[in-house]
């Protein structure tokens, strides 16, 4: 089956503040990179967000979603600090530590990332995904 809407090609840049946290979002074609000052910070922000919207805590199934859904448009997200990778999300990503980690292989952690999932649990890295969540929004309004 085909798409009817075609191949998706982003175009833009984005700088925002969140809660003092400095994030500037880049797209080129299909790849996305959302480099935020203090990732875990701007993590915890929007997963504030996602949770006052839902009235639920975003989790693994969540993430798994946000990355299929990336993935199925041909999108590939990075979340990144201003010095290291973070997380890599969505199409091209097959990932066994994203697998065993967050419950997808659609996301691949960056090392940063499976240090604090080892020191501080599963939780706090499944609220790196959130942050893509801002990828789809801005995906829905470029639409």
């Amino acid at each position: 089956m085909t798409d009817p809407l075609g191949p998706l090609h982003l175009s833009g840049e984005l700088s925002l503040d969140v809660d003092g946290v400095g994030v500037q979002v880049h797209a080129e074609g299909t790849q996305v990179r959302i480099v935020a000052d203090d990732v875990g910070t701007f993590v915890t922000r929007v997963r504030e967000a996602a949770t006052a919207r839902s009235g639920v805590a975003p989790g693994r199934r969540d993430l798994g979603g946000l990355a299929e859904a990336l993935a199925a448009r041909g999108i590939t997200a990075h979340l990144e600090s201003p010095t290291r990778p973070v997380a890599v999300a969505g199409a091209g990503v097959d990932s066994a530590a994203g697998g065993l980690l967050l419950g997808t292989r659609l996301v691949r952690p960056g090392a940063a990332a499976v240090v604090v999932a080892a020191g501080r649990g599963r939780r706090l890295l499944a609220a790196v995904g959130v942050a893509a969540v801002l990828v789809a929004v801005l995906v829905r309004r470029r639409r």
